[in-house]
């Protein structure tokens, strides 16, 4: 399975793509999408093409955003809302299914702590996509992050989810 995880910002978004297939989990790409220059408005053009971009390239099956966290300044919280917004379009407008994690989740997922910092973070992502430190974009470490805690926590719910429901299923997934 191909995932796509997207880490939104308000100048630069991450984004990385990992694979898994017969249990190794490789990273396939990961990079940023800039945010470019002008208006609030151009810029989102600029971050909806850029992640349409990398769709087309990488053929996810699923996107992965990480949800905004809650900050002190409103105004970088509603232009994060907003790329968030059209990160969600693009993915949609492209057929995908989308999927969201806090950041907690994701530290827990990857880590094993919901408090896990920055370094323990991109150390781990490096671990278990046998990259070596320091050749995971700063940027992007989040979103490989993302897509790890997804294929840990959510691929298989979700793919169980989309199965039909069965007589005397409570959940709608097979058992």
């Amino acid at each position: 399975m191909r995932v796509l995880g997207v880490d939104p910002g308000s100048a630069v978004t991450g984004y990385g793509v990992i694979e898994s297939a017969g249990g190794v989990v490789e990273c396939v790409d990961c990079g940023t999408i800039p945010g470019g220059e002008g208006s609030v408005a151009d810029r989102l053009v600029s971050v909806f093409d850029g992640l349409t971009d990398v769709i087309d390239a990488f053929h996810p099956a699923e996107v992965v955003i990480e949800n905004a966290f809650l900050g002190k300044n409103v105004r970088t919280l509603a232009v994060m809302s907003q790329t968030r917004g059209v990160l969600l379009l693009a993915a949609r407008k492209a057929g995908l299914p989308v999927h969201e994690y806090s950041p907690r989740e994701v530290k827990q997922s990857v880590v094993g702590t919901g408090r896990a910092s920055k370094t323990q973070i991109a150390w781990m992502v490096s671990t278990l996509l046998h990259m070596p430190a320091g050749r995971v974009p700063r940027d992007a470490t989040d979103s490989l992050a993302v897509a790890l805690c997804h294929l840990n926590r959510g691929a298989r719910t979700s793919a169980d989810a989309r199965l039909p429901k069965q007589p005397g299923d409570s959940n709608g997934a097979r058992q």
